[in-house]
């Protein structure tokens, strides 16, 4: 019998053997040795220009507008030009994008890139405080928005220049042809301004350096050609070109987030894939409806998107079979939701992945998929190239094999720190590079598993509860849609487990805590209850708004609860 692991283990060493196109090496970065690929884009206006080879090629649908790469980057550069010529906007400076999806937040971003400023994508759903705590927080040159939310934050206290991204046309007709002249950028400069999900508090802005937002492509890319080459592809060397992707990606999450601008944005420019955007509030039909019309390969439907349309009436009146890749992540997905989506999708069954970082740590940290997935469906998978995780208990010390400990990363791409936040960077910033991202994790036969964020571990009397452990097998029992478990005060035990539950269908109290008590501890079974028949809030990224549920539920005010909605 094959060892599936040596196997792939000797495929990645061969992808990253002297004179291959993964060649690693180890150089100094921002003060640590670390392994890093040799060959590797420096910047993203790099990237950018090597745009150019796919110039016919579609790159962004959006409705009737299909915008091929030599498109884009023209209007990019024009865009580029005009904010460079008439707002001073250079290398270093900071501009917003304050938008819902739509192509014009695409060529907008890039234009930003193009002139080596810090490109800030701003939450569109976020109100008009948020918003001017975000203007304080980075203050940008200008912010490029639409019109609603521009209206949303008129007559503020700031008073920073905005421009209405429907002028984006215009402005490509007046400056068209023009280039913003090229940035001079070190790869450790800032490129990119994310904002945290602010699920425990305000969001904090995610600095990303050019070096990360390169590497996340980067060693998303190796993983798929180890995959390529098991498959019996030739091993890329120095100089050669991965292949072009007929990839076509449907974009059902926000751009402003991690998954949908660096794996989205960004992968679909480095590899010739196409975007497919679906603007508005997530319809479940729409989504299956556009997988049939563009014929969608590639779908990551975050948060609620996957059970709503695994419960949708419409699975099987649409064609959805060029389907061939599913990945989930953002927020845990329980195996009930992930046996869910390959019965919806048989095409992309064999291939449901995951990968597992934060903003802060910038690339992928570790992935799974495949037969692996289905048979470990609650690891995170094996570490990436590039990085290293270390498992440490409360006084930074390393975790012995199978214990459990708060993980640590250290790679070439963790964040640079929280901009203008140095209490806040230096709490996660660690001696040596080294990056502590919250998670409670263990290993096991070298599959990474989270077994929930350290914040959210619930002690009833001196118990330690999993709220993900819960939530999954509440999520299992046919009646549930989704589920949010969390801490609630209790004068005896210190802890209560509260569970907020949307229902799908019919079911009691009494119905969900005997089936929990079947499986789970008694101590772990939830003493609170909340039963509802509407979505649970949750952030662009899928994360569940757990401090907004554990408000209501303390002032007794559920059904007030405001949901995130575009």
């Amino acid at each position: 019998m094959v060892d599936v692991q040596a196997f792939l283990a000797g495929v990645r060493a061969e992808l990253t053997a002297p004179g291959a196109l993964f060649e690693l090496g180890e150089e100094d970065v921002r003060g640590n040795r670390m392994d890093v690929f040799r060959h590797r884009r420096r910047s993203l206006p790099d990237v950018l220009d090597r745009s150019a080879r796919f110039a016919d090629r579609e790159y962004v649908i959006d409705g009737d507008v299909r915008l091929d790469f030599g498109a884009c980057l023209a209007q990019s550069m024009a865009v580029g030009a005009f904010l460079q010529h008439e707002h001073g906007v250079g290398p270093g400076d900071r501009v917003a994008i304050f938008a819902a999806n739509r192509w014009e937040w695409v060529v907008a971003f890039w234009g930003v890139v193009a002139t080596g400023a810090v490109a800030c994508p701003f939450n569109g759903w976020w109100t008009a405080d948020e918003y001017e705590h975000a203007v304080r927080l980075v203050e940008p040159a200008v912010v490029l928005g639409d019109g609603p939310r521009l209206d949303r934050v008129a007559g503020g206290a700031t008073r920073t220049p905005t421009i209405d991204l429907d002028e984006v046309p215009d402005i490509v007709r007046a400056h068209a042809g023009q280039r913003p002249h090229p940035p001079t950028l070190a790869e450790d400069d800032p490129a990119l301004l994310i904002f945290t999900s602010g699920t425990t508090g305000r969001p904090k802005a995610v600095t990303v350096s050019h070096r990360s937002a390169c590497g996340f492509v980067q060693v998303s890319r190796f993983s798929e050609t180890v995959g390529a080459v098991a498959m019996g592809a030739a091993v890329p060397q120095q100089g050669d070109e991965l292949p072009v992707a007929d990839d076509v990606v449907l974009v059902t999450a926000p751009l402003f987030h991690v998954s949908m601008l660096q794996g989205g944005v960004l992968m679909a420019i480095d590899k010739g894939s196409r975007l497919v955007l679906l603007p508005g509030r997530f319809d479940p039909e729409r989504a299956l409806a556009t997988i049939a019309h563009e014929r969608v390969t590639q779908w990551s439907p975050l948060g609620s998107a996957a059970p709503n349309v695994a419960a949708c009436p419409a699975v099987g009146a649409y064609d959805t079979s060029s389907l061939r890749t599913l990945g989930i992540g953002g927020a845990p997905v329980s195996p009930a939701v992930q046996d869910a989506l390959r019965r919806t999708f048989p095409s992309a069954a064999g291939t449901v992945g995951m990968g597992y970082t934060s903003t802060e740590g910038g690339a992928v940290v570790a992935s799974i998929g495949g037969p692996e997935f289905t048979a470990h469906p609650t690891s995170t998978g094996r570490i990436t190239v590039t990085t290293r995780v270390e498992l440490r208990d409360p006084e930074g010390r390393p975790v012995a094999d199978g214990e459990p400990g708060e993980v640590h990363v250290r790679s070439p791409y963790v964040m640079s720190g929280y901009w203008n936040d140095p209490d806040a960077s230096a709490a996660v910033l660690k001696v040596g590079g080294w990056l502590a991202m919250g998670d409670v994790a263990r290993f096991a036969d070298g599959l990474l598993f989270i077994d929930s964020r350290a914040r959210d571990m619930i002690l009833v009397s001196a118990e330690n509860v999993s709220p993900t452990e819960v939530e999954y097998c509440l999520e299992a029992h046919d009646a549930v849609a989704e589920a949010a478990v969390f801490a609630i005060d209790d004068d005896l035990t210190g802890d209560a487990v509260c569970a907020v539950v949307s229902l799908a269908a019919d079911a009691t109290e009494t119905e969900l805590r005997e089936w929990c008590g079947r499986q789970l501890a008694r101590y772990k079974v939830p003493t609170r209850w909340h039963l509802v028949r509407e979505p649970l809030p949750r952030t662009a990224s899928g994360k569940l708004v757990k401090h907004r549920l554990r408000a209501a539920v303390e002032r007794g005010e559920l059904a007030e609860i405001e949901r995130d909605e575009p």
